[in-house]
């Protein structure tokens, strides 16, 4: 049986779930892939994917793959390994951070103590403006 995502809060303006402690992540199970959640229709997002998977040791994602208009951005939160994108092959550990262009073909391999990472999809060039220039003052006061 595969581990639920619990919601927290949520409004009109908010969705809040949580997917359980990091050390769970490999119990979730999505179509034949364990280890693997996605929070797309958990949270209600309209302009990006955001998943979560944790690969055991020393073992690589099912799948080499390519995208046909999402960047994705790969966030290793635990462990080590290594990445191919097209012919070139590198290190990743923890705390390291890859973007990679739709038409990159991609996979991750974990090392001896596995992994955990947090993969981000958006669609290439979508981002129109940044917190820097998007951001504005709220017309309340926060309660924090």
């Amino acid at each position: 049986m595969s581990k639920e995502i619990k919601n927290i809060a949520e409004n009109k303006n908010f969705k809040a779930v949580c997917v359980g402690p990091w050390a769970e992540i490999a119990q979730f199970v999505t179509g034949d892939f364990k280890g693997k959640v996605f929070l797309k229709d958990a949270l209600g997002t309209t302009g990006s994917e955001i998943s979560f998977g944790a690969l055991p040791a020393n073992t690589a994602l099912p799948f080499f793959h390519a995208h046909k208009q999402n960047e994705e951005v790969y966030l290793v939160l635990k462990g080590n390994g290594k990445m191919q994108i097209d012919d070139d092959v590198f290190d990743l550990q923890e705390s390291t951070l890859v973007r990679v262009n739709p038409q990159g073909a991609r996979s991750l391999k974990s090392g001896p103590d596995g992994m955990l990472f947090m993969c981000m999809q958006t669609k290439a060039g979508s981002l129109q403006e940044w917190t820097g220039a998007d951001g504005v003052p709220a017309q309340t006061e926060s309660k924090l």
